[in-house]
């Protein structure tokens, strides 16, 4: 489904949240048109972020992931290992992560502050009206969401790098996973890849119309709806249709997660009477970061962790 943030009279916002709670249902992703994010502020931090990556490794590094600060560069994930610890391999991809609270960021390129500020703070004021449209299809108050994000919550702003694949068949480049918090936004270039995976069907394709944002929902809103919205898995493949010269691929995903002492519980109008909640209550912080550390298991074993 496509959904605009632009809303004018009380019809129109009652539209939009009977297009998003089915959405929200049925698939747990969809498009969003007119959001307010300039084109060139994509742009610019596209043309950033594909200069960060360009840094020799060495460069990078000095900003690199650790089990102290679980932010920064790598290139070591596994995702899948999110889910039930499969796979052993690290995803061909190299990703930096700033949480947006408590940023730290790389010496060079030296315009990478300035840009990156400006896209996560347009990305803040388009999450704060996703949230307020979240509430009402939640039919809750539209300020419910606004004291589960502190100043000091656990957001993060996450830049992908795909490097090119030789030809042949089609390769796995992020395995397959769902997302742990409350919502996502991705902005991602044209060379395609992303894929989702409903109960029973195939895997599909998901792709971005030109202008448009992606966004979709994580673990926590599925506990917080007991599981009446979807958090969907997805995986990004090269496919053997991409191209055989340059199929290098960038995303750009804002993750919006909550306060990290916020419990993420069944909201009581989603639990049937006499009926038990579907998931136990669980502080934010310590789902993230178990999902997260799952992994890295390469980053924490370097530190001496288990």
């Amino acid at each position: 489904a496509v959904v605009s943030t632009q809303s004018g009279h009380y019809g129109r916002v009652a539209d939009l949240v009977l297009i998003a709670e089915r959405s929200l249902k049925e698939v747990g992703f969809f498009v969003i048109k007119n959001h307010g994010v300039s084109e060139d502020t994509i742009r610019r931090t596209f043309g950033i972020s594909r200069r960060f990556f360009d840094l020799d490794v060495s460069q990078k590094s000095k900003v690199r992931m650790t089990s102290d600060y679980p932010y920064g560069y790598e290139k070591a994930e596994i995702l899948s290992q999110s889910l039930n610890g499969e796979g052993v391999t690290p995803d061909p991809k190299e990703t930096y992560n700033i949480k947006v609270s408590d940023p730290r960021w790389p010496d060079e390129p030296l315009e990478f502050k300035a840009i990156v500020m400006e896209y996560c703070n347009a990305m803040w004021t388009l999450a704060r009206k996703i949230l307020r449209l979240f509430a009402l299809v939640l039919r809750q108050s539209k300020d419910f969401f606004d004291d589960k994000f502190p100043t000091d919550n656990m957001t993060v702003f996450r830049q992908l790098n795909y490097p090119h694949v030789a030809p042949g068949p089609d390769r796995i480049r992020a395995s397959q996973h769902t997302d742990y918090g409350v919502l996502t936004i991705l902005a991602q270039d044209n060379v395609g890849g992303l894929q989702v995976k409903l109960p029973g069907q195939e895997w599909e394709d998901a792709s971005t119309p030109q202008g448009c944002l992606l966004v979709n929902i994580g673990d926590m809103m599925q506990r917080w709806s007991n599981d009446s919205w979807r958090s969907t898995l997805h995986r990004v493949v090269k496919k053997e249709s991409a191209s055989q010269t340059d199929n290098r691929r960038q995303s750009m995903v804002f993750f919006v997660n909550p306060g990290k002492d916020v419990m993420i519980e069944c909201i009581p109008d989603y639990q049937a009477t006499g009926e038990e909640a579907k998931y136990s209550a669980i502080k934010a912080e310590e789902y993230v970061l178990a999902k997260h550390y799952s992994t890295i298991p390469s980053i924490l074993a370097s530190a001496g962790e288990k």
